[in-house]
């Protein structure tokens, strides 16, 4: 891994305004609004090639296992860099790499924005569809913490 990559996308990070917490040498956590759920945690991991993303989406569904997940992959057809994708207890995670080879300030940004506009996306179906939602609830993010 070129040893200038982790200082790279520090400044990059903060070139972006991005909610950025430094989680080790090559990990930042960074918070994504997104309007459907909320912020949206990704952990950003600088490899040796590239820089990979993870998020989590939404715990395994309660019901509708195969549904949920079918409308997953679907949607993983029609979207350029973040693809879903599940771990053992069935979690949703939303996951992306690029090389560092081109990476810019532009690029993470844009790939944040992705998930973002991909959450919005499917957010409201998929808990709709896996969780015992009540009629008529309505999705956006929670109210902002009260100060203290």
């Amino acid at each position: 891994m070129d040893d200038a990559a982790p200082a790279l996308i520090s400044a990059w990070l903060d070139e972006i305004g991005a909610d950025t917490e430094r989680r080790g040498e090559r990990e930042w956590s960074v918070q994504v609004p997104c309007t459907k759920r909320g912020g949206i945690g990704v952990l950003l991991v600088a490899r040796e090639r590239s820089l990979g993303l993870r998020a989590f989406v939404v715990r395994g569904p309660d019901r509708a296992h195969g549904d949920v997940y079918a409308r997953l992959l679907h949607k993983n057809l029609s979207v350029r860099d973040w693809r879903f994708g599940i771990d053992g207890p069935g979690d949703v995670y939303a996951v992306a790499d690029t090389p560092l080879v081109g990476l810019d300030a532009d690029r993470i940004d844009g790939l944040l924005g992705a998930l973002s506009t991909l959450i919005d996306e499917t957010y409201e179906s998929v808990v709709r569809m896996g969780f015992d939602v009540p009629e008529g609830t309505e999705f956006r993010p929670p109210p902002p913490p009260v100060p203290t």
